[in-house]
C-alpha cells in the first residue's frame, strides 16, 4: 500500500505531464502516446522497489514510457501524413467541365422579309 505522501507525488507528477505535454509542438498520436506511455511506465514503475526506491522506479518508468509513447506516436503521425500545427484535407474535386458549345440558330429579324412593294 502506498502512503499518502507518495500518491500525492504521483498525482502532481501525472499533473505535470499532461501540462506538460500541451506545450509541444506535436501532433495528435505524439501527444496520446505520450500521455498513455507514462501513466503505463509509471503503474509499471511502482511495482519495483522499496520507499523511496518505488518513488525512484516510478518517475523513472513514467519518464521511459513518456518517452517511448512519444516516439510511437510521432511515427504513427509521420506515417499518416500528419505534421505538428497542420490541418490536413482532401484535395478539392476537380471543377466541372464547361458545357458543350450549342449554337443556337436564330432568324434575322422579320422586316428583312417584308414584302417590298412592287414599285421598286
Amino acid at each position: 500500500m502506498m502512503g499518502r505522501t507518495v500518491q500525492a507525488k504521483m498525482w502532481m507528477a501525472a499533473v505535470a505531464m499532461v501540462a506538460l505535454s500541451a506545450c509541444t509542438n506535436a501532433g495528435p498520436n505524439q501527444t496520446g502516446g505520450t500521455l498513455i506511455g507514462g501513466a503505463a511506465g509509471g503503474l509499471i514503475g511502482s511495482q519495483f522497489g522499496h520507499g523511496s526506491g518505488r518513488l525512484a522506479a516510478t518517475g523513472l518508468g513514467t519518464l521511459l514510457g513518456a518517452g517511448l509513447g512519444s516516439s510511437i506516436g510521432q511515427s504513427m503521425d509521420r506515417s499518416y501524413g500528419v505534421a505538428p500545427g497542420r490541418a490536413y484535407y482532401y484535395p478539392p474535386p476537380p471543377p466541372p467541365p464547361p458545357p458543350p458549345g450549342y449554337y443556337y440558330y436564330q432568324p434575322p429579324p422579320a422586316y428583312l422579309y417584308a414584302p417590298r412593294p412592287y414599285f421598286w
